[in-house]
C-alpha cells in the first residue's frame, strides 16, 4: 500500500507541472489566436469567427463528458476482471461518434442561420469534420489520463495548440476567409492527435478493453455529456448563446464583449479544463479526504479569482486598448465583474470530478444543467446586455456550484455513516 501510494505521487509531482506547462502554451497560443483575428479582420468579422469558435468548442466541452467517463473507466479498470464484462474501446469511441456527426449535421438546419447568418453555412463542413475529429482526441485524451500518461497528455494539449496558432496565422497571412480559418482551427486535432497515440502506442495498449457494458458506458457517458453540455453552453459555447440574445445590438459592440469574456475567463478556465483528468484520478485516490480536498482546490480558485479581478479593476482598461485598440471602451466597465463571475464556473470544474468519482452522475449533471437553465433565462431579462450578462453568470453558476456542494457534503456523511 505505501508504494502505491509513493508511485502516485510521484506520478503527481511530474503530471502537474507538466500539464501547468502544456496549458499555458495551449493559453498562450490561443490568446494570440483571440489577438490577431480581431486585428487584422475587424470586430464585425471576428463576430462570425467567434460564432464559429463558440459552436465547435460547444461540442467540444460537450465531448468533455465523454472522455471524463473513458478516464473513469479506464482509471477503475481491473486487470482480473472477467474478460466477458469487458468492451472494446475503440468501438466504444466510434459508436460516439457515430452519434454525435448525426446530431449535429441533423440538427443544424435549427440553429446554424441563425447562428452563422445564410452567408456563411459553408461553414457546418469544417464544423462536423471538427466534431468528428474531436471525439478521437477525447477518446485518446480520456485513455491517457486514465493510466495516468501525463506527458503524453502535456503533448496533446500543447501541440493542439500550437498547431492551430501556425494555422490561423498562415491563413491570416494569405488574407483567408472565415470558412479558411475555420479548417485552420480544426485541422490539429486529428494530426496532435495522430502523432501522440504514434509515440504511446505501446503505452496504451493495455486500455485497449475496459470493464462495463456497452449500455452502461453509453449510460454514463450520456448523464456526463448532458452536464457537459450544460458547462460547455456557459463557456465555450456562451457567445453563441449570447448571439441569439444579442439582436439588435450593435455588432462591433457584441463583438468587444464577446472578446473580453472570452480572454477574461481563460486564466481560470483553460488550466481547470485541462486539468479535468488529473483532478478524476486525483480525487479518485482521495475519497476520504474529499470535503477538504474540494475546499483546498475552491480556495486556490477563490484567490486567483480575486488577484485577477483587482488587477483588472486597476489596468484592465488601458491593457485592453493598448491590445484591441479604443473598439474595447463601451465593455470596459466590465470586466472586473466578469473576472468574479467566471471564478463561480471555475468553481464547478473542481467539484465535477470530486462528484463523479463518487458515483453521483446524477447530481454532477444536476448542478451543471441548473447552472446553464438560469443562465438562459438570465439573458432574457429586460437590462441592458452587459448587465445581462452579469446577472447570468453570477445566478446560474453560483446556484449550481451549491447544488454540488450540498451533494459532497451529504454523500460523505452517507459514506461515513456506513462504516462501523
Amino acid at each position: 500500500m505505501g508504494s502505491e501510494t509513493e508511485v502516485a505521487g510521484s506520478t503527481n509531482r511530474v503530471g502537474v507541472p507538466l500539464i501547468a506547462i502544456a496549458t499555458i502554451i495551449a493559453g498562450i497560443s490561443g490568446y494570440l489566436v483571440i489577438w490577431a483575428v480581431p486585428r487584422q479582420a475587424g470586430f464585425e468579422a471576428y463576430a462570425i469567427f467567434a460564432v464559429f469558435w463558440a459552436v465547435l468548442y460547444f461540442i467540444v466541452g460537450c465531448l468533455f463528458g465523454f472522455q471524463q467517463e473513458v478516464t473513469r473507466a479506464i482509471s477503475a479498470r481491473s486487470p482480473s476482471s472477467d474478460p466477458s464484462h469487458r468492451v472494446s474501446t475503440v468501438r466504444f469511441a466510434l459508436g460516439t461518434a457515430g452519434v454525435v456527426g448525426l446530431v449535429v449535421a441533423a440538427t443544424s438546419p435549427l440553429w446554424a442561420p441563425s447562428a452563422f447568418g445564410a452567408g456563411n453555412l459553408a461553414l457546418l463542413v469544417p464544423l462536423v469534420a471538427g466534431a468528428l475529429a474531436y471525439v478521437g482526441v477525447a477518446a485518446g485524451s480520456g485513455v491517457i489520463s486514465g493510466l495516468g500518461l501525463w506527458p503524453d497528455l502535456a503533448l496533446i494539449v500543447s501541440l493542439d495548440g500550437v498547431l492551430r496558432l501556425a494555422a490561423v496565422l498562415a491563413v491570416l497571412g494569405l488574407d483567408g476567409d472565415v470558412v479558411q480559418l475555420a479548417w485552420a482551427v480544426i485541422a490539429p486535432f486529428p494530426v496532435a492527435l495522430g502523432v501522440v497515440l504514434f509515440r504511446a502506442r505501446a503505452r496504451i495498449r493495455p486500455a485497449r478493453y475496459v470493464e462495463g457494458t456497452y449500455r452502461s458506458l453509453y449510460w454514463n457517458s450520456s448523464r456526463t455529456m448532458l452536464a457537459a453540455a450544460a458547462m460547455s453552453l456557459l463557456v465555450a459555447g456562451f457567445p453563441a448563446l449570447l448571439a441569439f440574445a444579442a439582436r439588435g445590438v450593435e455588432p462591433a459592440y457584441f463583438g468587444a464583449l464577446v472578446l473580453v469574456i472570452t480572454i477574461l475567463r481563460a486564466p481560470l478556465l483553460v488550466p481547470l479544463t485541462a486539468f479535468q483528468g488529473f483532478l478524476v484520478v486525483y480525487f479518485t485516490a482521495r475519497q476520504s479526504r474529499v470535503i477538504p480536498t474540494v475546499l483546498f482546490l475552491l480556495g486556490g480558485v477563490a484567490l486567483g479569482t480575486a488577484i485577477l479581478a483587482v488587477a483588472m479593476a486597476l489596468w484592465g482598461t488601458p491593457l485592453f486598448v493598448w491590445l484591441f485598440g479604443p473598439g474595447v471602451l463601451p465593455v470596459a466597465d466590465l470586466l472586473a465583474p466578469l473576472v468574479l463571475v467566471s471564478g463561480l464556473i471555475a468553481g464547478l470544474y473542481v467539484t465535477g470530478p470530486a462528484i463523479l468519482t463518487r458515483g453521483g452522475h446524477a447530481a454532477y449533471t444536476t448542478g451543471w444543467v441548473v447552472a446553464a437553465v438560469l443562465a438562459t433565462a438570465g439573458l432574457v431579462l429586460p437590462i441592458p446586455l452587459g448587465e445581462r450578462v452579469l446577472v447570468a453568470l453570477a445566478v446560474g453558476p453560483g446556484t449550481g456550484l451549491l447544488v454540488h456542494l450540498i451533494w459532497i457534503v451529504r454523500s460523505t456523511r452517507v459514506t461515513a455513516s456506513a462504516i462501523p
